[in-house]
């Protein structure tokens, strides 16, 4: 049984498939498996990942018949996986020198891990400049044991919480029953869950993940697809007691996402779209609110919440139309 298994779905990126395979087999070990989820990718995907197949017997390529989406392909991946770690990586994506290498010694050290989370850079496509995350200085805001629960460091709930910044043990996944459901934003109600399941959680303070900001990526489309997001979050407190200790956390991470999420045009162009989003965030607020609950930040995003509170689009929306108004006559705003 090797160690690691690293799940690849791939569709419509043959752009950026070599650069990403190529990064993982650089410096992983003879026992180790990629697997490569074909999601019946139109372009030439399918067959560049066969050609990595076809001369190293570290790589497998499974074909979907269908489409079904990066959640379900990820499942496909888990299935065939038979690493005690599984790491998910996306195929736009590529990882550092020694990242590999760096992950396997920390997981061989400690073979008991359920998540070993990893630093990552944002790699901006239009202008060739990488960035390191903040993910070390929020850690640092909340010391504690250098394995830890969730809830003996609070702040690592605010991180970024995809699938492909942290590897984590098979066996856990299966005993947790933690899967990847259909729809954008599939990683929120698959990271939380894991997060607040696992009992051994190790942070690896070294960037090894390079994630590409790039025009046609999924999260960056617009359309009615985002509204799914608070479906997600919504799976998350349903798996979620309510007398959790980080249930307030949790709840202020989804309003600070669901927030950023209505302000952004690229993602809800429509004024219809973004009516219905905010009524949703609206119910969402009302719903899972905790007693007593303050809303943070300035004093702004403060009057957010409370229009959501009161249901009061037209207002949000008049203030939102006289915010863009000032911007464009004053950029410094």
């Amino acid at each position: 049984m090797p160690l690691l298994s690293v799940v690849v779905p791939v569709y419509r990126v043959e752009a950026y498939l070599r650069q990403c395979l190529d990064s993982i087999l650089r410096s992983a070990p003879e026992e180790f498996e990629l697997i490569v989820v074909d999601d019946c990718s139109p372009d030439g995907s399918g067959d560049i990942a066969d050609s990595y197949a076809a001369r190293d017997g570290r790589v497998r390529v499974r074909h979907l018949p269908e489409n079904v989406g990066l959640g379900r392909a990820r499942n496909a991946g888990l299935d065939e996986a038979t690493g005690e770690f599984v790491w998910f990586v996306d195929s736009d994506d590529w990882l550092a020198d020694g990242a590999i290498a760096a992950v396997t010694r920390r997981l061989a050290a400690d073979p008991r891990l359920d998540m070993l989370i990893v630093d990552f850079a944002r790699y901006a496509e239009n202008t060739g400049t990488s960035r390191r995350s903040a993910m070390a200085r929020a850690l640092a805001r909340s010391p504690g044991p250098e394995v830890f629960a969730a809830v003996d460091r609070p702040s690592v709930v605010g991180l970024l919480h995809v699938a492909w910044n942290r590897v984590v043990r098979r066996q856990f996944l299966l005993d947790e029953g933690l899967r990847f459901h259909p729809g954008l934003y599939e990683d929120v109600s698959w990271t939380y869950p894991a997060l607040l399941a696992a009992r051994r959680i190790a942070f690896l303070d070294q960037v090894c993940v390079y994630y590409r900001l790039r025009e046609g990526a999924i999260t960056s489309t617009g359309g009615a697809r985002h509204l799914g997001m608070i479906h997600h979050w919504e799976r998350v407190f349903a798996a979620v007691p309510p007398d959790h200790p980080l249930r307030p956390v949790l709840f202020e991470q989804s309003m600070r996402q669901g927030i950023a999420v209505l302000g952004n045009e690229a993602r809800i162009p429509e004024p219809r779209l973004r009516r219905e989003f905010f009524l949703r965030l609206a119910a969402f607020q009302h719903r899972y609110a905790p007693p007593g609950w303050t809303p943070p930040g300035s004093r702004i995003h403060q009057i957010k919440y409370i229009l959501l509170a009161k249901r009061l689009y037209p207002v949000y929306s008049a203030l939102r139309w006289g915010y863009k108004t000032a911007r464009r006559q004053d950029p410094s705003l």
